[in-house]
């Protein structure tokens, strides 16, 4: 009986202490769910809402691994025309703000002052293929948009230093018994068809194409593939590779984050070369502050 005396004493001697804690602590113990707990939880008052366009680079500058082989002209009257269909298409989304791929820290100054001209009617763009000019500018003109927002970065190398002069990969493959996994999957033949198809579809059909899921998912599996291999064991070549390229994708959802205003409906649009499109996919889709439309093709088809 003392022992159960002693124990009910203790407890209400530890009731009495909280109860007077929180009289007197200026800050009240906040009681409210964790917000990482609470599915719900959202520091705005509106979700904005993106798609994402994935596309070819109508002109190529040869920075890809993949080397362009077959030509397409966007400025020809007929690509004119089915450029003039895609925009009806995507206008329907009906995005607040288009994200392009050209740098931010470094273009969107400039790119904004060329808009401007172009909205004015001060310059003309009729002689740029680049798709910024030709489905941004034109599209951001359509929907009466004051700007359009440079988000694309750069990523640094941070891996093994190489004399890349004489790097000899299929020898460094081989010598780690690593070429034969790295050569199972031929995604360049893969590449090769995806391009060669522009130069007999239109142009939506070809972007119905390109933004398939499973075409999409394809392109992405070569970075899990054939590049993560490279080096394993050793320099750890490839798998630096991988991270340079999901540094920068993870540089371009910071900067679509940092872009969009959570205090208005948002709806934004990035138009991006169609490599990127399934980690930002990711990304968007994983985080709780945003509503990923889920299919671009939607709109296309």
């Amino acid at each position: 009986m003392k022992k159960l005396f002693y124990v009910v004493t203790l407890f209400l001697l530890i009731s009495c202490s909280q109860k007077t804690y929180e009289t007197n602590n200026k800050t009240p113990i906040n009681r409210q769910t964790n917000p990482v707990s609470d599915p719900n939880y959202f520091i705005g008052k509106h979700k904005p809402k993106v798609m994402i366009l994935g596309v070819f680079h109508f002109k190529d500058a040869g920075l890809d691994s993949y080397k362009r082989k077959f030509s397409f002209d966007i400025l020809k009257p007929k690509r004119q025309l089915e450029l003039d269909n895609l925009l009806e298409k995507i206008a329907k989304y009906k995005p607040t703000k288009i994200l392009v791929e050209w740098n931010r820290i470094k273009m969107d100054s400039m790119t904004n002052s060329w808009y401007k001209e172009y909205l004015n009617n001060e310059t003309t763009i009729e002689d740029k293929s680049n798709e910024v000019f030709q489905i941004g500018f034109k599209l951001a003109k359509i929907l009466g948009h004051k700007k359009v927002y440079c988000s694309d970065a750069t990523a640094s190398w941070f891996g093994v230093n190489l004399d890349w002069d004489n790097y000899d990969e299929e020898a460094y493959l081989k010598s780690l018994g690593q070429y034969e996994k790295s050569i199972r999957y031929d995604h360049e033949a893969f590449y090769n068809i995806s391009d060669s198809l522009k130069t007999t579809q239109t142009l939506v059909e070809h972007l119905f194409m390109v933004n398939n899921p499973k075409n999409r998912l394809r392109s992405h599996q070569a970075y899990l593939t054939e590049n993560v291999i490279r080096g394993a064991g050793d320099n750890y070549l490839g798998a630096d590779s991988v991270a340079r390229w999901y540094r920068r994708n993870l540089r371009i959802f910071a900067n679509a984050y940092d872009l969009t205003s959570f205090d208005q409906e948002e709806r934004l649009l990035l138009i991006y070369g169609a490599g990127h499109v399934w980690q930002l996919r990711q990304s968007f889709k994983d985080s709780p502050d945003f509503d990923y439309i889920e299919e671009v093709n939607e709109y296309l088809k």
